[in-house]
């Protein structure tokens, strides 16, 4: 493992290169691109040749004339005509003709819930899924506004807007826009472009730092809201078996690094202190950390980290989420050292129990960047 590490310095001056330009993943790829499509098209041709034949028509007539020792005599005369007719012989063939064009990509998503609510993104075009992005407002049944997320993918931007009214049911959670990398539970294929290699089995996970830009443009200061990553922790059976739903036994994981109006669900239990890297500096955060023993809608347990006395609204951000899966093997009411990490997940919970049944906010993530073998 030691020999796949990145060391302090090296990550550190990588991760003050990205702030500056986009962290390490832009490529021309990133410029519009075109694509070529070739295409048959049967083609019918028809033309029509006449040939001019010159025919003979031959004619006898016999005619018989009585003679007065009543002995029959034959006359035969015979008569030529000739005449010209036309013969057209229509032929049919089919001619094969390929033709190229050349077609501009989209530069531009729009996710709407709930017309068109998740996207599968292949960002640098090699046929590889990089991530998926979802609007995800799985706590709602009904609204009256918009809900939605913009994807430039010349930029590697995503911009959400949710302004609503009249939220039901009213949560402290309604939804959780967001983009992830690996797989949900739930889910049935993976996104592995960035090289991470999900599934991980927690006895020989391998470290990993992501990084990405994040800004809260504009929210309600009423309502409840954080910037959270979100992971599963999953038994065997859960992790190779595509599409299954987690439950008792499983877990689900949290990082927090901005907080409002919102507290994680269960109890305190424990506070601890993990590095990260907070707009190119290097900081031993401390995080609450919160335990929910079996959550009522799945029954899976839930542990979050939450930031204690920082947060950050805006700003760049990049940490090894290993080092979150580590701690909370100490903080799990049972044993995950042979349970598999199925993906890392970033996005913003927000509710509307404390805004009157509203919500209105703009956030921005940008440069997100997954390094397989990287830590801080």
């Amino acid at each position: 493992m030691a020999s796949r590490m990145v060391t302090i310095a090296v990550i550190v001056i990588v991760l003050v290169i990205g702030f500056a330009g986009g962290y390490m993943y832009s490529s021309l790829t990133s410029q519009p691109t075109t694509k070529t499509v070739v295409f048959t098209t049967p083609v019918e041709h028809r033309y029509t040749e006449t040939e001019t034949v010159t025919l003979t028509s031959i004619e006898t007539l016999t005619t018989f004339l009585p003679t007065e020792l009543s002995v029959t005599q034959t006359v035969t005369q015979t008569f030529y005509s000739t005449f010209t007719k036309e013969m057209a012989t229509t032929i049919t063939y089919t001619v094969v003709g390929t033709v190229t064009k050349t077609v501009a990509q989209a530069t531009q998503i729009v996710l709407s819930y709930p017309s068109k609510p998740s996207a599968e993104l292949d960002l640098n075009g090699d046929g590889v899924t990089d991530l998926f992005a979802e609007v995800n407002p799985w706590n709602l049944n009904s609204y009256k506004g918009v809900q939605q997320m913009v994807i430039d993918l010349i930029k590697r931007e995503f911009r959400t807007e949710i302004n609503i009214t009249d939220a039901n049911p009213r949560q402290w959670t309604n939804g959780y826009p967001e983009i992830y990398i690996g797989r949900k539970p739930w889910g049935g294929r993976y996104a592995n472009g960035f090289g991470v290699p999900f599934p991980m089995k927690i006895s020989n996970m391998t470290p990993f730092t992501i990084s990405f830009y994040i800004c809260v443009e504009r929210i309600d200061p009423s309502m409840p809201f954080n910037i959270a990553a979100d992971a599963w922790i999953v038994r065997e059976s859960v992790a190779l078996k595509p599409a299954t739903a987690p439950a008792k036994g499983d877990v689900e994981i949290m990082v927090w690094v901005y907080r409002q109006n919102l507290s994680p669900a269960g109890r305190k239990v424990g506070e601890v202190t993990i590095p990260i890297v907070i707009n190119g500096t290097r900081t031993n955060a401390t995080f609450e950390v919160w335990r929910h023993d079996s959550v009522e809608w799945g029954g899976w347990q839930y542990i979050a980290f939450a930031p204690k006395g920082w947060g950050v609204k805006c700003g760049q951000i990049a940490y090894d989420p290993t080092l979150f899966v580590q701690t909370a093997k100490n903080y799990a009411t049972f044993n995950i050292t042979d349970y598999y990490l199925l993906d890392w997940e970033i996005g913003t919970e927000w509710g509307t129990m404390s805004s009157n049944g509203a919500a209105m906010i703009e956030w921005v993530i940008r440069d997100f960047v997954a390094v397989p073998g990287a830590t801080i």
